[in-house]
């Protein structure tokens, strides 16, 4: 008859088919990501228009928008659900967050729930919704219904540490673009097209003083968005991060109390065609009020000049950020992103 494992042997022998289990997984997604490119199907140099689900690029959470969305090295709790999967492989303590955007195209909403489970790692969910607003339509007699674009992702992460300074995250993710109408649709095409994606991360912390950590991911690796059929189908926008983060120990020294990082950021296509730059820096202030600013160059609605605000009252933390460019911002309204979480 076979021995009976202890409850901490069990507990060990499960942990270790988790983080194997884990670093299989992460160990597949990157290979996937970094293939040689020959031996991937070229594409027109068309830049955003040739990639399907764009709004999977909207950055998630006011702090990661404050600092110039610098994800790859970042510990940002459950925004790092929508940077890097591996920055919540450390946390110790339960959170939901409710995470809102507002540009002048959509308004978006992101609920996510981190949930650590000790010595196994740490997983997390979360949904999040683009409202792009009703249209009304109508026929010769008035309005006769609303058509209802919208962009849904639901995730799940799980996240993990492997000795004391490596850390891995994978999140799998549900894409769903559709629009809907209420009323007598008639001739109106309606549609709901879904897909999968995936992000890997992983990050290494020093032992520095400065405490640098660097971090590299991969995002929205997956299968094409098919709305019409499969010769409109359009790939997903992967890219690849390469990032590094450190605290400056002179400002704690000079002035007790506070933490100043830095962060710094490479972003590409996996074509490695088209590079952007991201840089960002937090101030701490006795872990209660936080100053950020932020840069994100390349293209799209929240890249450009950024800044926010945080503030921490025991288990509550709220962050305010806003973007100055874009065509949100020449529109006259500059998107906007609040965050209100609770840790417990």
């Amino acid at each position: 008859m076979r021995p009976r494992l202890s409850s901490a042997r069990r507990l060990a022998v499960r942990r270790a088919v988790a983080r194997r289990a884990l670093v299989a997984a992460f160990g597949a997604v990157m290979a996937l990501a970094t293939a040689p490119l020959a031996t991937m199907p070229l594409r027109a140099q068309g830049g955003l228009s040739t990639e399907g689900a764009l709004f999977l690029l909207v950055p998630v959470g006011a702090r990661t928008v404050g600092v110039g969305q610098t994800v790859a090295a970042a510990e940002t709790g459950s925004e790092s659900l929508w940077g890097n999967p591996a920055g919540i492989a450390r946390m110790s303590t339960r959170e939901i967050a409710l995470h809102y955007s507002k540009t002048v195209v959509a308004d978006g909403t992101v609920l996510a729930v981190v949930y650590p489970a000790g010595k196994a790692g740490v997983i997390a969910a979360g949904a999040q919704l683009y409202d792009y607003g009703a249209q009304e339509f109508t026929d010769l007699v008035g309005t006769v219904g609303q058509l209802l674009p919208r962009s849904v992702v639901a995730g799940v992460t799980y996240a993990a540490t492997v000795g004391p300074r490596l850390r891995l995250g994978v999140t799998y993710k549900m894409v769903q673009s559709r629009l809907d109408c209420t009323g007598p649709c008639g001739t109106i095409s309606t549609f709901n097209a879904s897909t999968s994606a995936l992000d890997a991360g992983v990050q290494y912390g020093t032992a520095r003083a400065d405490s640098m950590t660097f971090g590299l991911l991969v995002r929205q690796l997956g299968l094409k968005l098919q709305v019409n059929d499969n010769a409109q189908s359009d790939p997903l926008p992967t890219r690849l991060h390469l990032g590094v983060q450190a605290l400056v120990p002179a400002v704690a020294a000079a002035l007790p109390g506070a933490d100043l990082r830095w962060s710094a950021e490479l972003v590409n296509r996996t074509s490695l065609n088209d590079p952007a730059v991201r840089v960002g820096a937090e101030l701490g202030l006795r872990k209660q009020l936080y100053l950020r600013a932020g840069y994100a160059s390349g293209t799209g609605d929240a890249t450009g000049p950024a800044f926010g605000l945080g503030f921490v009252r025991g288990k509550l933390s709220l962050d305010f950020a806003r973007v100055f460019g874009g065509f949100s911002s020449d529109a006259g309204q500059p998107p906007t992103f609040l965050t209100i979480r609770v840790q417990f």
